[in-house]
């Protein structure tokens, strides 16, 4: 995992410590942020990334060995990683799946998040604000998730992926941290999903027409290409079933 320990894994002050640090690693896993085959940090940096005692850490990391959402390997190139069917595991196997009525009310948060957080983008790159390493990951996180032959559980990750990444660029910890949680849930609802969805004939379920709403530094463009995109969600949904009727 390239991503420094204390970017991801941050203090954590809760009533229920090792269940927050559950939930922190399961959304980051179903936020994309963590990838099947990621090594986590050892125990000691985690205990130090979070500030909490390092037998807090080791009750959380078994509760997500139960849930398989790791496994722990021994010898020279051992460690703690992101278990290869991560996607699949009994955490993100929820029989509760919504309603279409619920999902709808969760699409209105999805908008209010990730189309404010797709404006800000839009406007910090008319500004100049990004450099052109962040503005070039942005386009090649569009273009993994609109490759050909990807796995149901692959495309969910490289979705979840570019979602995640524009709440990163936006600056607000915020709502990073709130599509952290959308990108999760959505995880669970979608595990039904049989195979990714043909963004060629999709189009709204594609990131093209938001992608260049971004580099076109146009906010409000950002905006409505958003709720077009998460609005189709529930369209695809409903027909395909992923949804319980009201």
């Amino acid at each position: 995992m390239d991503n420094p320990a204390g970017r991801l894994f941050s203090p954590i002050h809760s009533a229920g410590v090792s269940e927050a640090i559950v939930r922190r690693i399961g959304e980051l896993i179903g936020s994309g942020e963590l990838r099947p085959g990621d090594r986590l940090p050892t125990e000691a940096e985690l205990s130090q990334a979070f500030e909490v005692a390092p037998m807090t850490v080791r009750a959380a990391l078994q509760a997500l060995r139960d849930f398989h959402l790791i496994e722990t390997r021994r010898g020279r190139n051992g460690g703690t990683f992101i278990h290869a069917d991560a996607a699949q595991a009994a955490y993100f196997q929820d029989d509760s799946m919504p309603t279409i009525t619920e999902f709808a009310d969760f699409t209105v948060w999805r908008e209010a998040i990730s189309g404010e957080a797709s404006a800000l983008v839009a406007g910090r790159i008319a500004a100049g604000e990004l450099t052109e390493a962040e503005v070039q990951r942005l386009v090649e996180l569009r273009d993994a998730s609109h490759q050909a032959g990807l796995s149901s559980s692959a495309f969910r990750f490289a979705d979840a992926e570019f979602h995640r990444y524009i709440a990163e660029l936006c600056g607000s910890p915020r709502l990073l941290d709130a599509e952290r949680s959308i990108q999760a849930s959505l995880t669970k609802i979608l595990r039904r999903m049989v195979q990714p969805p043909n963004v060629a004939s999709l189009t709204t379920q594609s990131h093209t027409a938001l992608c260049a709403a971004l580099l076109a530094g146009d906010p409000e463009r950002s905006r409505r290409e958003l709720r077009a995109h998460v609005r189709s969600t529930v369209d695809v949904g409903v027909g395909l079933g992923y949804l319980r009727a009201d």
